[in-house]
């Protein structure tokens, strides 16, 4: 066997169709430009030869260390080399690319009697490769149950489907393909860190005494922005003198530190913090607690309050019970 860098590299670019490895090893499948048909019927998604993925350096990739999964999905455009040379069976990728998507079409090309060329733009289907697998599918999870990460159809086949709860979706359940209607002729780069208005958060609606969000204004290429699937968002905002940190879970639940250092949490259910050792909290401001519920406080030992100042309780009645 031949192996690249004593005969130099077979280069390749194609497009991640399946990356549900059976084998739990990050492997994807690709369809490879210039070797393997767009048409289905000849080459099938699950006929394509696994791909291994190569990770940065900052992954050991040993012992669950490091980073999984890699990230790709259907859809992503990737470039690697064959390890195995011509035999061009044992691909890897070693990176992915941005791009401008476009509707999906493929052109068809047909001569008539008269030897005149004619282009037909077709829409595609699963039966052509180079683009998302998953197009025909979306309809098999409307109105599904919710659940962590992607959804899976065909496991056998190994396809997957995502569905789109992401901040530009509103939260939506709908099914998603690659490439997402918001980036259909624009870039591949998230739009969060390329600009900010009153569409990019729908879902983030400021509620009484959060403050107003008027101190995110990212500016390409400061914003350095992660977003999964199912919509979870990461945001380690550089840009001068708007810097900031923004974990946001697509449910709404979000913690924010703005570029005073201000500290913003959000909770849109219930909160559970559970200490085993010793909490101590120092204030050096004041402290303002809105309940509009009940207040129970249960202590197991001994209570000690002590004020510098007057003590003040207002109730229609108060109830003390040695």
């Amino acid at each position: 066997m031949m192996y690249q860098g004593k005969t130099g590299f077979n280069w390749f670019t194609g497009v991640v169709e399946d990356r549900n490895d059976p084998l739990f090893l990050n492997r994807v499948r690709v369809r490879i430009y210039g070797s393997h048909s767009h048409d289905k019927q000849m080459i099938a998604t699950a006929d394509l030869p696994w791909s291994e993925v190569m990770m940065p350096t900052t992954s050991p990739s040993l012992s669950g260390l490091g980073t999984t999964t890699h990230g790709l999905v259907e859809g992503s455009t990737v470039m690697g080399f064959y390890r195995d040379h011509l035999e061009m069976q044992d691909p890897v990728v070693i990176g992915s690319f941005i791009g401008t998507p476009q509707e999906f079409y493929r052109v068809d090309e047909e001569v008539d009697n008269e030897g005149t060329r004619k282009f037909t733009k077709i829409p595609r289907s699963t039966e052509d490769g180079f683009n998302d697998p998953r197009l025909d599918s979306e309809s098999s999870y409307k109105g599904k149950p919710d659940g962590p990460g992607p959804k899976h159809i065909n496991r056998a086949y190994g396809l997957t489907l995502a569905l789109d709860k992401s901040p530009k979706n509103q939260g939506s359940d709908e099914a998603v393909n690659y490439p997402r209607e918001l980036y259909l002729g624009t870039s591949d780069v998230n739009i969060l860190a390329r600009d900010y208005d009153d569409k990019t958060y729908p879902v983030i609606e400021i509620e009484e005494g959060e403050p107003k969000r008027d101190y995110v204004e990212p500016v390409y290429p400061f914003n350095h922005v992660h977003e999964t699937e199912s919509g979870h968002v990461l945001e380690l905002d550089d840009t001068p003198d708007k810097e900031r940190i923004h974990l946001y879970h697509r449910k709404g639940t979000r913690v924010e530190v703005d570029k005073d250092g201000n500290y913003i949490e959000k909770v849109v259910k219930d909160k559970y913090s559970v200490i085993l050792g010793d909490d101590t909290v120092t204030i050096s401001g004041n402290v303002t607690v809105n309940i509009t519920g009940d207040a129970d406080i249960s202590v197991g030992g001994k209570t000690n309050i002590t004020s510098v100042d007057d003590i003040t309780m207002i109730a229609p009645k108060i109830k003390l019970n040695g």
